[in-house]
């Protein structure tokens, strides 16, 4: 007699795996997001230190030259930005505006507050011409193809223009309108202000800022024509 012999089928329950698989790609999916987090944070944070360090070498490492003097009751600042140094390509007339060339200088000055009266010093302003190839005009003009003029500051914001005769190593120049100078073909130091008298009491600090702005004449025949001049202020000892 044959006799039928059953079998038991066990049944596989998959739940567990795929309770560990969903875990699993729960993580990995938490991993690359905060992987592409961390991409974008980077990327962003490289861009931004890119654009800060791109900044300051346009704007602020300039070449300056910074004298310091100290005494017994004040501290005396002087920084002057940028010599003057320029020669007209064909490039630079392509936008049809005039070239301006502007440069700073400043003083700062403070009497110390142990100090038992008001502080005071004297300095120059000057504009000291090195190059100078454009064409000379026998009489002063504001058409001319290279002026000049200055300007002073308490707040370095509200400017009052220089008005007054300025003397150089041989004449004098008279301003034009608008507060202009004909300097074109001159190659001679121009004594902007002499002997200015800066004062502050006891404790106060006080800066002045002076501008110069040289300005060419956006004219084909100035192509290859230079200037190079320096502006600074330079300190008088008493």
């Amino acid at each position: 007699m044959n006799k039928k012999v059953g079998t038991n089928k066990k049944k596989y329950d998959d739940t567990e795996d795929l309770e560990i698989k969903e875990v699993a790609y729960f993580k990995n999916s938490s991993q690359v997001i905060l992987l592409f987090v961390l991409i974008i944070l980077f990327g962003f944070t490289l861009f931004s230190s890119l654009v800060f360090i791109g900044k300051y070498y346009r704007d602020d490492n300039k070449n300056a030259e910074v004298i310091e003097i100290n005494n017994k009751n004040s501290r005396i600042l002087i920084t002057s930005l940028d010599d003057i140094d320029k020669k007209v390509l064909a490039s630079d007339l392509e936008s049809k505006e005039d070239i301006v060339l502007e440069n700073t200088s400043n003083i700062t000055f403070k009497t110390n507050s142990s100090a038992k009266e008001a502080g005071k010093i004297f300095f120059d302003v000057k504009y000291n011409i090195l190059e100078n190839n454009f064409y000379n005009n026998l009489i002063a003009t504001n058409d001319s193809d290279l002026l000049v003029r200055f300007s002073y500051s308490f707040d370095n914001e509200n400017w009052t223009y220089v008005n007054n005769v300025i003397s150089t190593d041989s004449s004098n120049l008279s301003p034009l309108m608008g507060n202009y100078y004909d300097i074109a073909g001159l190659n001679t130091n121009l004594s902007i202000e002499t002997n200015y008298e800066l004062t502050t009491n006891p404790g106060e600090e006080k800066t002045m800022y002076w501008k110069s702005e040289t300005i060419i004449k956006n004219a084909n025949n100035n192509i290859d024509k230079s200037i190079k001049a320096n502006f600074k202020v330079e300190y008088k000892e008493n």
